[in-house]
């Protein structure tokens, strides 16, 4: 298992605290106990869901060509070695490498 960083911790608290609080106050309000546990369930699952894609935006490289109407791009993790992304870089800003994939 990964250890997780800090956006997924930071992301994952916040996600619990926010839940409570509304659960809490929809218990103070006498909300059917069925659609307590719907609402704790869809506020959990979203805020891990956005979490997630936070980290994972937060822990990419795009990569482009530069050449003028060339639409490539390349989209790595940073949990690639350095070597494997100068290549990954290279593949994407060499237009000669893929001039003719862009037409």
């Amino acid at each position: 298992m990964k250890k997780p960083n800090p956006v997924d911790v930071i992301g994952g608290i916040a996600t619990a605290v926010v839940t409570g609080i509304v659960a809490a106050s929809l218990a103070d309000h006498d909300v059917s106990s069925l659609i307590l546990l719907s609402v704790i369930c869809s506020m959990l699952s979203t805020g891990m869901t956005l979490t997630e894609r936070v980290a994972k935006a937060a822990t990419t490289e795009v990569y482009r060509c530069s050449a003028q109407g060339c639409s490539v791009e390349i989209r790595a993790t940073r949990n690639h070695s350095p070597e494997r992304l100068a290549v990954l870089r290279g593949m994407a800003t060499d237009h000669t490498r893929h001039g003719s994939a862009a037409a």
